[in-house]
């Protein structure tokens, strides 16, 4: 059976508290950077964006869609953004349990497309 030829990795940002409304893109540009230049030929990364809703508010539902699509056309290493808006910054234990549920989250998606994989292969024997 082909298996997918990708490896697919989860990256959790949360904003710094320091980061104000209009450092922002800038911030993120620079993390997408450094996620794109740490990505190996054949990973991609979902990156999950915590947002403090400051700066939601300051940039606007259409601007901050403009922004991250920007992000994923740029760097090809970034499938996709994820966006979720907080009003406390997350501590670490927050951040770290975030993370494993995303990996686990990832993991249940690739056996289920292994097993689609298989199914469709099963099938194609039958005819």
């Amino acid at each position: 059976m082909d298996s997918l030829n990708v490896q697919f990795h989860v990256s959790v940002l949360t904003v710094p508290s320091f980061v104000s409304a209009d450092q922002f893109p800038e911030w993120l540009r620079r993390e997408a950077l450094a996620i794109q230049e740490l990505s190996e030929d054949n990973s991609l990364t979902i990156l999950r964006l915590f947002l403090a809703a400051r700066i939601k508010e300051a940039w606007g539902r259409k601007k901050l869609d403009v922004l991250l699509q920007a992000i994923t056309d740029k760097y090809p290493h970034i499938f996709r953004v994820e966006m979720v808006v907080i009003d406390n910054q997350l501590n670490i234990d927050e951040k770290e349990l975030i993370q494993s549920e995303a990996e686990k989250e990832l993991a249940q998606i690739l056996e289920t497309v292994r097993q689609f994989q298989e199914l469709k292969i099963a099938k194609s024997k039958l005819h």
